[in-house]
Parts: structure tokens; sequence; C-alpha cells
């Protein structure tokens, strides 16, 4: 807690400080404005005295020369030092010559205008250009630290290696899309390359792409600074003859037009995929008829798309080619994302080439169908990852729908129809055979699953609970009463008689039926109450043959009866085997009676009746519903409460008698 108010006593005297500064009015006032600080004055002046005398040198005395970068047919790049900026330049001058250099002077700076002109991120930087004192012309440019395209097309390793591609295919299609903005920004402006190669492209250390040799380009639109080389005097040919495009043999200007560069463009596409530039020949001859004829041999293995791009860049008549090279570059982004989509659907055809191969060499079971869901799980990922990158990949449209027409097969031979239906949701088409096989295969589900409902309903022990229950006690209460009475009177002196338990079943089944038909719905609705219901009918048919036999088999009353006793004892141990395992209890005390009974005659009548007592306490007890169990005890509960609230005010209404 003293942490906190520490920290927020700190904070409030630093702000407490801060505003009783100079620019403390300022922010109050425009907070959304930047803070200016005061400027450092040591070195100012020196500075500022060095730039004045800098200036009134030439430009050629502002720049500290260096070691040689590059050397070209008439000019030489140097490193330099631009003093009044500090920083590391390139300088571009033409070679010491005895001879005219005029034409040589006017070309470098033409190309030094030309580039100077297109302020362009792909475009080198031209900083200033001059003659010096010996007439040759000076340009300063920006430095470039880096490599030329051409060296990096033969060297994936390198990519991979500097620039952190892990494509160097798809990476040097970036590089040609930016060298397709840099083109078509060029020919906004009016300017025409002529000399499109990877040669002539630049990438730096960072993989900035840079378009370079602007040397033979030319202007559509007349320049009347005379800065900018018109394309009505380009009659003569000029070119790479490896890369050029046909019109740029026929020493006509009006044919040179930006198409001309999108052919050139389309030769570096060429390139990048089969390794040679478009137009061989063993002789000069050779690759002018290559050049005139236009029909490029493709290697194979060119990928189709790209193919098919690079056919109509390369197409002979230049209406036939992409309108500009922004057509190009934008066909070119297309087939990255189509080819990014290729790349994914071939990812998601090994985990469909394992999934389909666990499935016909591993038998069902819970571990394959895991193994089967999580394959099914990356086919789905990589194959809806590539048609959502481009959705007509009919690829993986293809593979998808195999993926899943696979487990749905799986499934439908596992039993599993709803599985199979949800995933045939996902299928582009289904056929109607597969569909058919689906819904037969539900209808097969259905019609087990209402089995299963009807035999789990038939079995359901809950269901008519209340009626079997009352259907016990009226029979465990008249048999409980009738053998009761006949003890009674059999002490008194009236014998029990075949007669009399005759009479005592009629009752009996008389008085059952009528509650069987009262009941017959609940009773008739499950197979348990049903089973009891037929069980106790033919125990009565079993008791009614005893009867109509007893006297036949010379059997007195009194063992008729303990016989009852033991069909009491085998019924209910039936009854125990299939419905109620603690039937069981009351069969074994059955049992136990008919032996008693057994040895002493004189005590059947107790037994039976003793027998029956138990049957009715467990019958209630066991089969009363936990609604009305719930009932009672709330009954009970209550009269209890009342009890105690009785007696409670009678011994207070006593103590204030007394």
């Amino acid at each position: 807690m003293s942490g906190g108010l520490d920290t927020a006593r700190t904070i409030d005297s630093r702000v407490a400080a801060l505003g009783e500064l100079d620019f403390a009015k300022t922010v109050e006032q425009r907070p959304s404005e930047t803070i200016q600080p005061k400027l450092a004055p040591v070195g100012a002046a020196e500075a500022l005295a060095r730039l004045a005398e800098l200036s009134k040198k030439s430009l050629s005395e502002r720049l500290i020369s260096g070691a040689t970068l590059g050397e070209g047919g008439m000019g030489v790049v140097r490193l330099a030092e631009q003093v009044s900026m500090g920083r590391e330049i390139a300088v571009k001058t033409l070679r010491p010559s005895d001879g005219d250099t005029t034409h040589a002077a006017l070309r470098a700076l033409r190309e030094a205008w030309v580039t100077g002109s297109l302020e362009h991120p792909n475009i080198v930087p031209v900083y200033d250009v001059a003659i010096d004192e010996q007439g040759a012309p000076v340009i300063v440019m920006k430095r470039i630290e880096g490599q030329s395209w051409s060296a990096l097309l033969s060297d994936p390793d390198a990519v991979r290696e500097k620039f952190s591609s892990q494509d160097p295919v798809e990476w040097h299609l970036r590089v040609l899309l930016s060298v397709c903005n840099a083109v078509h920004f060029a020919h906004t402006k009016g300017i025409i390359h002529r000399d499109l190669k990877p040669e002539n492209v630049m990438i730096g250390a960072f993989g900035e792409v840079y378009v370079l040799d602007w040397g033979i380009a030319v202007s559509v639109f007349p320049d009347p600074t005379g800065r900018l080389p018109d394309r009505a005097f380009a009659t003569e040919i000029a070119g790479t003859p490896n890369y050029m495009a046909p019109e740029q043999l026929e020493q006509t200007p009006e044919l040179i037009t930006p198409r001309t560069d999108v052919y050139l463009l389309g030769a570096m596409l060429f390139e990048l995929f089969s390794g040679e530039p478009p137009h061989r020949g063993e002789n000069l001859q050779q690759i002018f008829a290559s050049i005139i004829e236009s029909k490029i041999e493709f290697p194979q293995g060119f990928p189709s798309e790209a193919r098919a791009i690079a056919e109509r860049a390369l197409a002979r008549k230049p209406q036939d080619r992409f309108e500009d090279a922004a057509a190009l570059k934008s066909a070119i982004e297309e087939y990255l994302q189509h080819r990014g989509s290729r790349r994914l659907a071939f990812r998601a055809r090994k985990s469909l080439d394992r999934m389909l191969e666990l499935l016909a060499t591993e038998q069902p079971g819970p571990d394959r169908s895991a193994a089967v869901f999580n394959l099914l799980g990356e086919c789905r990922f990589g194959y809806r990852a590539a048609l959502e990158a481009w959705p007509e990949n009919t690829t993986a449209r293809q593979g998808l729908d195999k993926a899943l027409i696979a487990v749905i097969d799986a499934e439908l031979s596992d039993g599993d129809a709803l599985a199979a239906r949800a995933l045939s949701r996902e299928l582009s088409s289904i056929e109607p055979a597969l569909a058919a096989r689906i819904e037969r295969a539900i209808q097969a589900r259905n019609a087990e699953d209402e089995r299963l409902r009807k035999l789990a309903d038939d079995y359901d022990m809950q269901a008519g609970t209340r009626t079997r229950m009352m259907l016990g006690v009226l029979m465990g209460v008249t048999w409980t009463v009738l053998p009761l009475v006949g003890a009674i009177l059999e002490r008194q002196g009236y014998p029990v008689s075949y007669r009399a338990i005759g009479v005592a079943m009629a009752g009996f089944f008389l008085v059952g039926s009528v509650f069987r038909l009262w009941a017959r719905e609940s009773m008739g609705r499950t197979q348990v109450n049903r089973g009891l219901s037929a069980t106790m009918g033919v125990q009565l048919v079993v008791q009614f043959l005893l009867l109509g036999a007893a006297p036949t088999m010379g059997m007195s009353p009194q063992r008729l009866m303990a016989v009852y006793v033991l069909t009491w004892a085998l019924t209910k141990l039936l009854v125990a085997v299939w419905v109620e395992r603690w039937f069981v209890a009351l069969a074994a005390l059955d049992a136990l009676c008919f032996f008693v009974a057994a040895g002493e005659p004189s005590l059947t009548l107790w037994v039976m009746s003793l027998s029956n007592a138990v049957f009715t306490v467990a019958i209630v007890r066991l089969w009363l519903p936990q609604q009305d169990r719930a009932r009672i005890q709330e009954r009970r509960a209550a009269f209890r409460a009342r009890t105690r609230e009785l007696f409670a005010r009678s011994a207070e209404q006593e103590a204030q008698d007394s």
C-alpha cells in the first residue's frame, strides 16, 4: 500500500516539474503538436561555413572519389563520398578517351535524365548530373549494395540463405512483380525500357529490387528540352537478342510500345522457370529467326498456368499480349495465389493418402477411427485453406470430396449412419447412389432405435410401478387374511376343506380379474407388467389343477396348501430370475415355510399368512413410487411437527393451570 502511495507522489512531483518548463503552455494549448528541442550550438557554425565553402565549388570538387565499383563499354562507376550530405554515393563517368566522346556523353546523360525522371522505389534514384572541367558527364546516383538478379536465378541456396526464403520460386516471382511495378510506372510517364532482362535488375542486401540500365529507353512523348530520347528516332535495332520482341527487329519506331516491354517481362518469366532465355541458337541468325518466329519451346515441367501467362506475354503480335505491365503483374499475382493453393492441396493429399492406406489395411475399431478422423481433420484443413485461397481449385475440391467419401463409406460400414450423413453435407455434390445408401442406413438406424426404444419401454421397471404395487398388495393382503381366518376357524373346530379352498381361490380369481380389467392399460404397457400378470395367471391355473388332483392323489387340504406354498416359492424364484432380483429372498422365505408346513401340517395356514404378510410389506417398500414415498414422508414430518406442537401447547396449558 505504501509503495503505491510513493509511486503516486513521485508521478505528481514529476508532472509538476514538467509543467514549469518553457513549452508547458504550448503543449497545454496544442498537445497534438510536436515538441521541438533546442538546437545544440556545438559545431553548427563550422557545418554552415563548410557548406557555404562547398557551394562555391563544382560538383566534381564536392565529391571525394573512392574505389571503382564497376566498368562498362564506355563508362565507369566509382564509389564516392558526397561531402555536403556526408554519405556514400555512386558516381558514373566516361572512361578517358582520345576520340570524340560527344555521343557517349549524350547517351550517359540521357540515361541519367530518364532514370531521374522516374522517381520510384524500384528504380535507382539519380541525385544530380553535371559536366566536369573536361566536358565529361558526372552522374551522381544512390549507391546500391547487392548483386544481379541473374546470379540469384541460378543459385536457390543463396536465396534461401540471404533472404530467408523457403520457396525460391515464389521469391523470384515477387522480384518480377516489383520489376513489373517499376516498368508500369515508367510506361505511365511515357518511357519504354527496351532492354529488360535479369542482368539489368539489381537485388539489394535487404531484398530491394531496382531496375537498371535505362540507356536505350525511349519516350513516346516528345521532350522539348531534349533530355529524353524520342521514340521517333529509334530507327535502329536495339536490345538484347536473347530476350528481344519481334518488333525490335523491324526498325519501325511506331511498333515500339509498352507491349514491347511486356514481351521482355514475359521473357524473364520464361527464364525464371526454364533456366534459359526464350531465344537461343548457335549463331546470331538462328537467334534472330527465333525472335521473328516467336514460337517458344517450353520445357517439360513448366507449370501449366505459368506457361499460359508466359505464352500470352510472349505472343508474336503485340495486340495478343497483355495490354500493359500492370495486367501481367495481376496475372502473376493470381498465379502466385493459385500456386499457394496448389501447394496446400499437395500437402493435404499426403494426409489423404495416409488415411486411405489406413482404411485399407487396419481393422475397424476405436484406434482406427481416432487415427482416421485425425487425418481427415488434416485433409479438411489443407483442402479448405486451398479453396479459400482459390475457390476454383478443382484438385482441392476433388481431394476433399474423395476424403469425405472414403470416411463416409467407413462410417456406413461401421454402422454410424448419422456421422455419414453429417459428412455428406460437406460434399460439393453427392451421387444419387451414395445418397440412397445413406438414406437406407438412416432408415435402418431409425428402425433399430425405435426397436430399442420399445424394448427399453417394455423393460422399464418404473413404468406401472404403482399398479404393480397395488396388484401385489391385493394378492398379498388376500392371501394373508384368508389363511389367517382359516387358521382361526380351524382352532374353533372348523377344519379346512377342498370346498373352502376352491371358494377362496374362485373369489380371488374374480377379484383379480376385475382388477386386471380395470388396470389393463397400465398392466399391458410393458413386458414386465405383462409378464407379471401372466405369471400370476399361471400360478392360479396351477393351483386350480392341484386342487382338482388333490382328492385323487389322496392329498389332504393341509398338504395341498403346503404344496401351494412351494408353488409360490417357485413362482417368486422365476420372477427373481427375469424381473426383480430381490424376489429371491421372498422365494427363500416361502421355501422355509413349505418345510415348516410339511413337518408340522397344523402350522400350514399360519406360515402361509406370515409369508404373504412379509410379501405385502416388501412389495410396498420396494414398489412404492418415489414421488409417493416422498409425499408420505412429507405427511409424516408434518404430522410429527403438528403432534409436537399439540404436546407443547398441552404442556404449556398444564403449566399455566398449575
